[in-house]
């Protein structure tokens, strides 16, 4: 990679694996789904902003594709990574979200002809869930359903996010990718909504400045700038390498909620994000593409 595209990816570890710290910061104040509304909102505006400004039109006959992305990669995936941060700890939440590789490997065995489930797929998911019981233990132990509730709620966050990326793989033929950046927020809106009115109908505008830092982050950085450069190096290194970012998650992610919210880091945190890592590791190493994965890398890296 060039220098420029090894900072942008650095940057995105950086913004994405923070994004989970906002969100911890955002709960102080408002309700999972309020930080949720507010980050989407500023999002789609800045979004809305950089198409006038770039003078591009937006193409609504995909309206399929945003609709399907919009639920299960915005509003679905996102209430529930912040609903499940209220039971457990930002740098749990990171770990348990940098899981999306092993998930999206096992959906894709099921779901794609080209990706089958071979002996390396099975031993980096048994080793990288076998971290995830290792997250969890204490908390059973202990007896603490809520915080088993959160972990629950993040591996279906987890599962929304595989099965939106293969979806997305397979049906979007023609869509640029800030179409497909606008179009899922503008129609995760729909579901956010409602669902903020009927779920936390005393629902108020934030006070604490602290808030608007944490909402204006995660709308501005975690979901705009993000989904611009995440397209944007897609299009240039091709899929394969970029989702490596994934990996600097846990790192920022624990880092973070020890220093600024003093969360614990015990040995369960630590032995297991790395099974996890190392299940991620064994899962995405020395795996021959398909040809439908060359096929694809292929048209983004000429695009």
């Amino acid at each position: 990679m060039s220098i420029k595209n090894w900072l942008r990816f650095l940057a995105m570890g950086l913004v994405w694996g923070s994004t989970f710290f906002w969100v911890k910061i955002g709960l102080q104040e408002v309700g999972p789904i309020s930080v949720v509304f507010f980050r989407i909102v500023i999002a789609t505006i800045a979004l809305i902003t950089f198409y006038i400004m770039s003078h591009k039109q937006f193409p609504w006959k995909f309206w399929r594709l945003y609709l399907f992305l919009g639920f299960f990669n915005i509003a679905f995936s996102l209430i529930l990574v912040s609903w499940s941060e209220k039971f457990i700890s930002s740098g749990m939440a990171s770990i348990l979200n940098s899981t999306q590789p092993l998930v999206t490997a096992l959906l894709a065995a099921v779901l794609m002809k080209d990706e089958p489930l071979t002996l390396q797929r099975i031993i980096g998911i048994f080793i990288g869930f076998g971290g995830v019981l290792v997250l969890m233990s204490n908390r059973i132990n202990e007896g603490t359903s809520n915080q088993i509730m959160g972990v629950a709620a993040m591996m279906v966050a987890v599962f929304c996010y595989g099965l939106s990326s293969i979806y997305a793989r397979t049906h979007n033929d023609g869509v640029r990718p800030e179409d497909q950046s606008l179009g899922q927020m503008i129609f995760s809106l729909i579901f956010i909504i409602p669902s903020m009115l009927i779920m936390e109908p005393s629902f108020s505008i934030p006070i604490k400045p602290l808030s608007w830092v944490a909402f204006t982050f995660l709308g501005l950085f975690g979901s705009f700038f993000a989904s611009i450069t995440w397209y944007s190096l897609l299009n240039e290194i091709g899929p394969s390498r970029v989702s490596m970012i994934t990996y600097m998650f846990p790192l920022v992610g624990v880092a973070l909620g020890a220093i600024a919210l003093n969360e614990t880091v015990d040995w369960r945190l630590l032995v297991g994000g790395l099974l996890v890592l190392g299940g991620i590791i064994v899962v995405n190493s020395k795996i021959k593409s398909s040809p439908q994965l060359i096929a694809i890398e292929n048209k983004h890296l000429e695009g």
